[in-house]
Parts: C-alpha cells; structure tokens; sequence
C-alpha cells in the first residue's frame, strides 16, 4: 500500500521538481498541476477511503480541507499553526516570550504606551524615566499575525512606522489577532520536519542554505517533537539561534512548507509511512 501524492506546482517560492522526482523515485504515483489553475482540481476525483497526500499553497489547502475527504488529505492544521494554540504548550522554547496579542486595530490605538513599554522593558528602566525621551528612542518591535494561515508577514517596525500596520488594516481588517513582542537578533535559523513525533530531516535556511548537520538545533528540534501535545502529525518546526541559545521561532505545516536542502529521502518516506498508517486507523472499525 503506497498513497498518491497531489503536488502542486509554481508555488511561490518553492521548488516542487525536486519533490515530485523524489516521489517517483519511491515508486508513488503523483498528480501535479500549476498554481494558477489549482481551482481547477477536481478534488473529489478520490473516494473517500483513497490514502491521499496532497501538497501545495495555503490558499489549494483550504480547498483540499474544505472539499476533500481523502486519508491524510493535507497537514494542514490551521488551528494548531495560530501562535496562540502553540504557544500554550511550546511556550518555554519560543523566542519572544515577552509577547503580547491583541487585534491589530487596537495596536494601532495602543502603539505609543506600546513602544514606550517595550522600551523601558528592555532597558530595565520600568519605574522612573522620562517618557517623552523613551518614544523617541525606543527599540524596534515584531509584529506578526496570530494565524496559521499567514495572512501577512512578519514585520519588524520602528515607533515611526506605524503607518505600515495602518496600511496592513486595509488587507486584513482592524479585528485581525497579531503578536507583539520586542526584536531580537537571530543569527541563524533551521528549519526540521517532524513526522509521527520524530525528526525526520531538517537544513539550516538562513543567513546561508546548506544541509550541514546542526547538533543544538536538531536537540531543540527532537524536544519539541517528542512532547505530548502534537500540532499535527506531520509538520515542520523553525528553530533559532539568537543570543547564543536556541529557540522555536514558529510552527508551520507539512504540506504548504519549504524543505530548502533538507533530505528530501527522508521527508518523502516519513510522510508517506505516517499517511499509510493514519489511513489503516482510520479503516481500522476497531480504532
């Protein structure tokens, strides 16, 4: 028993080639198609008990879990992406851990007593300063969205540029939930793929690409694979490095992430192992 892979293709920023050649090699059937005719896809051209891996942009996976009743379908668990849901259960590994959330309307309303606390936070200076003189030199801040679904990426805005968050209400809505917290200086990121609870692969993708293993991430990395709470069973986990210390900087999904120069081996035959065995469960009548 082997699943078919759906793969979609021009994905910006991704590279699916590689992928699709990685799972013919594996002898796995594969569907692809490009980005621009996704709506196109038939999705219900499976039945229902078909073991199905689909891949491809957040906007085809809201189409495969709203239209697709094939077994995994896609990891694509947007509620567990919100920061909010793993934050819960992560909250001890992630690096801004002096966060806050609130809708982006309300950041804008809050942003001066924001920046000032941000500020006096950093510096220590929490019970007597000038106020008027910690606006003007108060440090940067990261904004980002609360939602998996990624509506907008993250930004890193100085106290003067809240017009940008201004110009975010016009694509997002004043209501949407953002995460607030001061910057921090990352000096290398690497991202890993957790299959089943285990670390499958992984490859540092900033500053610099390369498939170079990396012990300290890949503990952090096998830490947080092993926890109780899971956010899917396939997904992929970005860790960082900033002050010397590693971190989690965030969670994403299996099926609409980059693997950049991670063991594309490896990734194909744990997801494909982890989609055989959700799909014998669920035609298990004893589970």
């Amino acid at each position: 028993m082997k699943p078919t892979w759906i793969i979609q293709t021009n994905i910006d920023d991704i590279d699916t080639k590689p992928l699709i050649k990685e799972v013919t090699h594996q002898g796995m059937e594969v569907i692809y198609f490009r980005h621009d005719s996704c709506k196109d896809l038939p999705l219900d051209m499976f039945r229902p008990e078909d073991c199905v891996i689909y891949y491809g942009s957040i906007d085809f996976m809201r189409l495969v879990k709203s239209g697709s009743s094939s077994i995994p379908g896609g990891w694509c668990n947007f509620e567990n992406m919100k920061c909010s849901t793993y934050y819960s259960y992560f909250g001890a590994y992630i690096l801004n851990r002096q966060y806050s959330m609130m809708p982006i309307g309300d950041l804008i309303r809050r942003w001066e007593s924001i920046c000032v606390y941000t500020s006096l936070l950093n510096s220590g200076k929490l019970l007597s300063t000038k106020i008027d003189r910690v606006v003007q030199t108060c440090g940067s801040l990261f904004v980002r969205p609360n939602s998996g679904t990624k509506p907008f990426t993250g930004h890193v805005l100085r106290h003067d540029q809240v017009y940008r968050l201004e110009s975010l209400i016009q694509m997002v809505g004043p209501e949407t939930l953002v995460v607030i917290s001061p910057e921090k200086h990352i000096t290398g990121e690497w991202r890993y793929i957790i299959c089943e609870g285990k670390v499958v692969a992984g490859s540092k993708y900033l500053p610099e690409e390369t498939c170079a293993a990396h012990a300290p991430s890949l503990r952090l990395a096998t830490v947080i694979a092993s926890q109780e709470w899971q956010p899917d069973i396939c997904y992929t986990v970005d860790i960082c490095e900033s002050g010397g210390e590693m971190h989690l900087l965030e969670i994403n999904s299996f099926s609409s992430a980059g693997f950049y120069k991670s063991n594309l081996f490896c990734i194909v035959d744990g997801a494909s192992r982890a989609a055989v065995r959700e799909w014998e469960d669920y035609r298990d009548p004893n589970n």
